[in-house]
């Protein structure tokens, strides 16, 4: 059996298989904009929790799944091949017996790939959502079980805000309509302004030495003026913008950036 007739059987049958493939390439749940938020600034959020729950997942659950077929197509249909020539040898017809055995293999291991490929795609897919969740939750969306008062109102002040977990330092770019720097591509609100790090939560700006801190509530007196000057729905649009025109055409790119060293969470 020549390589041109096994890659041709294995494409129609990933053709076929991949025809009830019901894996998809984003989020399952559905995230609600928080009451007073514009849909642009929510789909700027979405648009970027989206590329967050890729990168934490490492792969699409659509691209998992097709390799699984692909890999248990080739593997049935070169052991299907093998016996189906045995079988053709004993009547006198090899070529005829392999090509029936590597049709025959091929669907097998095809059934045997996308069965592993859903459970595995099921995994991924989990995986995706919890991340897209938490990232869009950070941003005082409306998620499942969270009500809408709960995203929406500002929290109480806390003596700290939840931890902050990135395994690198984050990346910090200038955004000149801000005259400050912005964190990007990580679901969390940080601001690097006058030697300290800002952090967004609960509806409240919370100031730090380092850009995970440890953080204190910051008082007025120590609000930098992009602070009073604009809003957070505000800050993420410019920030999403200067991040849009460096990530267009990062060769050409001339703006200033600030990325701080790597710091492990401390107790």
């Amino acid at each position: 059996m020549t390589k041109f007739n096994q890659s041709v059987l294995i494409s129609f049958a990933l053709l076929v298989v991949s025809g009830c493939a019901t894996i998809p390439t984003g989020p399952s749940v559905t995230v609600l904009p928080a009451p007073g938020k514009s849909f642009d600034t929510f789909q700027s959020e979405d648009a970027t929790c989206r590329q967050w729950a890729r990168q934490q997942l490492g792969t699409s659950p659509q691209k998992t799944y097709e390799s699984n077929v692909a890999t248990g197509a080739a593997a049935g249909t070169a052991i299907g091949a093998g016996l189906g020539a045995a079988i053709g040898s004993a009547s006198g017809n090899a070529g005829q017996g392999a090509l029936i055995g590597a049709a025959g293999g091929l669907l097998v291991g095809a059934s045997a790939g996308s069965e592993a490929g859903q459970a595995y795609g099921s995994e991924a897919q989990r995986r995706y959502d919890n991340a897209y969740v938490q990232c869009m939750y950070s941003y005082g969306n409306q998620v499942p079980g969270y009500s809408a008062a709960a995203t929406a109102a500002p929290q109480p002040a806390a003596a700290t805000p939840p931890d902050i977990y990135l395994g690198q330092a984050p990346q910090f770019i200038y955004s000149p309509d801000l005259d400050a720097y912005v964190a990007v591509g990580i679901p969390y609100d940080l601001i690097y302004a006058g030697h300290f790090y800002f952090y967004f939560y609960g509806g409240r700006w919370y100031r730090g030495p380092y850009y995970n801190g440890p953080w204190r509530l910051a008082a007025g007196g120590h609000y930098p003026q992009v602070l009073l000057r604009y809003r957070i729905d505000q800050i993420r649009h410019y920030r999403d913008f200067e991040y849009r025109r460096y990530t267009h055409d990062r060769a050409h790119y001339g703006g200033r950036f600030h990325r701080p060293e790597f710091r492990e969470r401390r107790g």
